[in-house]
């Protein structure tokens, strides 16, 4: 019954493209075939990515959530989180990496240093920088690292402070959140406005995996093509964690992760890299890793930070190796003996293969070996009364 159904339908389908030949010639036809099949292609698509977004996307709350224009025409996005009974301590901004938004750092209810923070009686802020929007394209040229510096990082600092009422705040800079203080403590952000500043996975030179040859760091950024990076975590999304490739260990540690966490995380987090803010990466790299803003090292000028300072990196961390945060690590208050600052090396006992980059923020045990050093640091009046375990 069935054998004879198909070849029914098969019949048909001969028939149909028979006289369709007849219409338009055989080239027409084919011409009219392959345009139906790469319509129905396009069609399918976009209802695959619409079918995963809305299954993983989720909504989370936050008591305020403001745009706020910059000075060079673009903007950002500020969400607070704040207790019933707040502390006497100062705001908290949270300042997420490349390639994402403010859900690097409120991954979920469960995976969130932001709500962490919360439920300790810290009011928290977390910048949705112009790298984290999807702007339309003539902002999206403008979209690069030394823009975010000189505008979005002092804006989304003045806003908080100017919000609360604070004198001061305490920073943490998750990857390319914690590059930006680096360029701008001091500058563009006087270190007066800023009490503590703690880094996760953010290094103080880009050194790529692969060596990425001289001539790509010359290309215009005109010509260089946007990361379509959001599309692509949607699509890939539903099989994320069928099974590790390497580019799941480039990105974080797959054994790390708890299940769902990984499709949540592509779909809530990822956003695209704009060609500006890709050549800026792929400049640094190309040469000696060296990260400059306005043709200088942007390490160059924290010798004398005099902000006490936390720096996590992760054993596993493909993207921020240990010794890249390291690297930010000796060149903060290099020239201050009297700077307080701490390096703290995660799962360096190789237990689960040790922290990648990504699990530094949503990974299985960031409640109990990422938030609380982050959370007592902040929290004390004295950093050096931290517990000893805590330092390396």
């Amino acid at each position: 019954m069935h054998a004879a159904s198909l070849c029914l339908s098969l019949g048909g389908l001969s028939d149909w493209l028979q006289h369709l030949i007849r219409i338009t010639g055989s080239t027409g036809a084919y011409f009219l075939l392959a345009g139906g099949v790469a319509l129905l292609f396009v069609v399918s698509a976009a209802l695959h990515l619409a079918w995963w977004r809305r299954q993983l996307t989720l909504a989370l709350g936050y008591e305020a959530v403001e745009s706020i224009d910059t000075a060079d025409g673009s903007r950002i996005e500020l969400r607070r989180i704040a207790p019933a009974e707040p502390s006497a301590l100062p705001p908290v901004l949270l300042v997420h990496g490349v390639a994402s938004n403010h859900r690097n750092q409120d991954g979920d209810p469960d995976h969130s240093l932001a709500r962490y923070l919360k439920a300790r009686g810290r009011d928290v802020w977390l910048v949705t920088l112009r790298s984290g929007l999807r702007l339309r394209p003539t902002l999206r040229r403008k979209t690069c690292f030394a823009n975010m510096a000189h505008y979005d990082l002092p804006l989304a600092i003045g806003t908080v402070l100017d919000r609360t009422g604070a004198p001061q705040l305490d920073y943490v800079g998750f990857s390319m959140g914690g590059i930006l203080l680096y360029a701008t403590l001091g500058r563009e952000v006087p270190e007066r406005l800023i009490r503590r500043a703690a880094f996760v996975g953010a290094p103080g030179r880009i050194d790529s995996p692969v060596r990425v040859p001289r001539f790509i760091g010359s290309i215009p950024r005109s010509l260089m093509p946007t990361l379509p990076l959001r599309t692509l975590a949607i699509a890939y999304a539903f099989q994320s964690e069928w099974f590790a490739t390497p580019l799941h260990h480039a990105i974080l540690n797959p054994k790390n992760m708890e299940r769902g966490m990984t499709r949540r995380g592509l779909v809530n987090c990822i956003e695209d890299v704009a060609s500006a803010l890709h050549a800026d990466f792929l400049r640094w790299a190309s040469r000696d890793g060296t990260i400059e803003i306005d043709g200088k090292p942007i390490l160059r000028g924290l010798e004398d930070a005099n902000v006490p300072a936390l720096f996590i990196a992760g054993s596993a961390d493909r993207i921020a190796p240990p010794a890249t945060v390291r690297h930010a690590f000796e060149a903060w208050g290099a020239a201050n003996p009297r700077v307080f600052k701490r390096f703290v090396l995660l799962g360096e006992d190789g237990s689960k293969g040790g922290y990648g980059h990504g699990d530094l923020a949503l990974g299985a045990g960031v409640s109990r070996d990422v938030y609380p050093p982050i959370e007592e640091f902040l929290a004390s009046d004295d950093p050096r009364a931290t517990p000893p375990a805590q330092q390396q």
